[in-house]
């Protein structure tokens, strides 16, 4: 999708991104350097001596460096006096901002030029705030962190110049929150904070992960890694390596392995490797360095990719912080099997295969001794690590998505947000998706958009033009109907979600009666009636919901708020590939945020598909049970309802698969679905 390039961008930062070291650099690079839009960073270094310049980091991205004045880092020192060494010139950068008038001018002139502007901190929106134009220009914070509740952890003392500086993040970021058009966060955890904080409505924010450059990490073959390995010495052993940059959770981390870690599993070699490696070696000295564990000190960005391709494992104990942990998006498009807390690993989506193995510290050297007795067992978290960085976390990827985001809002910018967001996954039936949209042509209720996500080989975007709707299709290589939906629903701008399939006809008037439900602000989504034809018919696979009304939610026909489903975090990807019980886990989810009523007013009629079709034959049907076990883990007390309301699918190959489930996402499965199953099996005709 090419974007119209006479949007301009402004990001704003007062450090530089080149070279890009350290999280905030490297997301700063990952996401701006290919928007599809052109950008300007202006941003400046926290530390004297540097001169201005302007440099071309990639053909749509041009970087602006204004060095701060003398009196500006003088002001900043004493600030720092009061607060026991920690850095204050981002924190206390609005309070000085006046004594670098340079700066200060060209972050206005910028602004001035700009159709979005985006602020990856709260540090510079004050001093810009005055120069902003909120009716025409598209406001964005790129939230790297919850800097409110980050500074708290690291500065607060109880009412001193720590607790002072806290306030003013605070109030800074609270002002940019309520200013800003879309808030993008690196988690779940943080769009949850963001909520909880500041009040900040969920429809309002976008998730935009943290990721790494995977085409330029390799992932190297047995043979490479091992050459690797011996240009770093690393021949004997196992090593497991921890990449940080000088940041006060990393030096946390690190003092865990140092003084804890290595000593519980000698047999494995630890590389600490960074600017937090630098950083603790000041501290503890070359002494305190135990045996096991090498401290190579700060890296090139060449350096650290051959420590990427040189160690077996990789570990991420960090306890603290907030936003994700970029470290961990390189150790998976390396392709290495990595220990995490749950703290390390927030904001991954781990997807329908285990890419890491997350415990908390107690547990660490267990599992990393496990794993280093195991080549099979690192080389399938290499697979899976591998492909959800490439599938998910890529930044070439998520640069142009977001460029999509930002583009679309901006495009729209002046138009009311429709009532209606109507969103199609679609594969290879480009026939199916004509007539879909034929019936969406014929909507009584003309106030809604659509979005198609289109995974087929063949683009068909062109055919969707003559109908005259609000479309905006995006085709994807990367499979999975979870995915999709998701994807769609990260660009959708109405108030209310509707999902059907590309396969189905909605009756005419199906948006202008589900509308009226949604008077009631006690409502968060809605079942509507999927009619269907052939049913009981055993040559066809038929697809209806009217005696299974208030249990599947089956997305052929389902209605949600968007600040309900940015509330959850969408769809559990874990139910894709094949995808199967996202939606019952969403409504069940969605239950816990208001009522679900069935319209039966509502109609979308799904015609049943010959079972000689590869995709609905039962064999291949019979594989998605093993999402049951999934659906049971999460859900262990509404599921009971669920599989005693399907009796005619509990067959052999039913529980063959959800037995397989129960592995896969280790699962333990109570006496009472054993005992069912053996009853039906036997052939007994009295079922439990």
């Amino acid at each position: 999708m090419s974007l119209d390039p006479a949007y301009r961008v402004t990001v704003l930062d007062m450090q530089p991104i080149d070279p890009p070291l350290g999280g905030g650099r490297m997301r700063l690079l990952g996401l701006y350097h290919g928007l599809g839009l052109p950008t300007c960073y202006i941003g400046s270094y926290d530390w004297p001596g540097e001169p201005h310049r302007e440099i071309r980091l990639s053909p749509t991205l041009n970087e602006i460096d204004v060095p701060l004045g003398e009196r500006h880092f003088k002001a900043s020192a004493r600030a720092l006096q009061g607060v026991r060494g920690r850095t204050v010139i981002d924190t206390t950068f609005a309070r000085f901002a006046r004594l670098s008038p340079r700066f200060v001018t060209a972050a206005a002139e910028a602004v001035g030029e700009a159709d979005v502007v985006v602020f990856s901190h709260p540090w510079v929106y004050p001093v810009v705030q005055d120069h902003l134009d909120e009716e025409n220009q598209l406001i964005v914070y790129d939230a790297q962190n919850v800097e409110g509740y980050l500074r708290f952890t690291l500065f607060d003392d109880d009412g001193g110049p720590g607790t002072r500086i806290v306030r003013e993040v605070v109030a800074q970021e609270a002002s940019l929150v309520r200013s800003a058009h879309l808030v993008l966060t690196c988690s779940e955890e943080d769009a949850h904070l963001f909520h909880q904080l500041y009040d900040l409505p969920f429809e309002k924010i976008r998730t935009v992960p943290n990721g790494a450059f995977v085409q330029d990490i390799g992932f190297l073959s047995p043979d490479e890694k091992q050459e690797a390995r011996s240009r770093l010495g690393l021949d004997q052993g196992t090593t497991a390596l921890f990449l940080g940059s000088d940041y006060e959770p990393n030096l946390e981390a690190v003092r865990f392995i140092t003084q804890s870690l290595a000593a519980q599993v000698p047999e494995v070699r630890f590389l600490i490797a960074g600017g937090v490696g630098a950083r603790w070696l000041a501290e503890s000295g070359e002494a305190a360095v135990p045996e096991n564990v090498c401290v190579p000190g700060s890296f090139s960005p060449q350096e650290k990719r051959a420590y990427l391709g040189a160690a077996d494992m990789a570990i991420n104990p960090v306890e603290k912080g907030s936003g994700s942990s970029i470290k961990m998006f390189e150790f998976m498009a390396a392709g290495l099997p990595i220990v995490t807390t749950s703290e390390g690993a927030r904001g991954i989506m781990p997807g329908s295969d285990e890419p890491f193995r997350v415990c908390p510290r107690s547990e660490m050297a267990v599992q990393l001794r496990a794993l280093s007795d195991s080549p099979e067992e690192r080389s399938r978290l290499s697979a899976h690590a591998r492909r959800l960085a490439e599938t998910h976390y890529s930044w070439e990827a998520l640069s142009g998505k977001l460029g999509r985001l930002l583009h679309r809002h901006r495009s729209r910018f002046i138009q009311k947000k429709p009532r209606f967001s109507v969103l199609v996954p679609t594969y290879e039936r480009p026939a199916e998706l004509i007539r879909l949209m034929d019936h969406l042509f014929r909507q009584n209720f003309p106030d809604f958009e659509v979005i198609v996500v289109d995974q087929s080989s063949r683009a068909c975007g062109d055919r969707l033009r003559p109908f005259g709707l609000d479309v905006f299709y995006l085709h994807e290589s990367v499979r999975g109907a979870v995915r999709a939906r998701n994807t769609a629903a990260f660009y959708a701008r109405g108030a209310i979600l509707a999902f059907t399939d590309d396969d189905c006809q909605p009756a005419a008037d199906w948006l202008e009666k589900a509308d009226a439900y949604f008077d009631d602000p006690g409502v968060a989504g809605l079942e509507g009636l999927i009619r269907t034809d052939r049913l009981g018919h055993p040559g066809y696979r038929s697809v209806s919901n009217e005696n299974f009304r208030g249990i599947g939610f089956m997305t052929a026909n389902l209605f949600l708020r968007l600040e309900v489903f940015n509330t959850l975090g969408g769809f559990d990807e874990r139910f894709d590939n094949p995808h199967f019980r996202e939606d019952t886990d969403l409504g069940w989810r969605a239950l816990e945020h208001g009522q679900i009523p069935f319209g039966f007013d509502v109609q979308v009629f799904h015609p049943a598909h010959p079972r000689d079709e590869q995709r609905e034959s039962r064999t291949e049907r019979d594989r998605f049970f093993e999402k049951d076990a999934l659906l049971l883990k999460k859900h262990p007390h509404r599921f009971k309802q669920l599989f005693l309301a399907e009796p005619a699918n509990k067959t052999a190959a039913y529980w063959e698969h959800f037995l397989r489930g129960s592995r896969k996402y280790h699962v333990d499965i109570p006496n009472f679905y054993h005992a069912y199953m053996e009853k039906i099996l036997s052939g007994r005709a009295d079922q439990p």
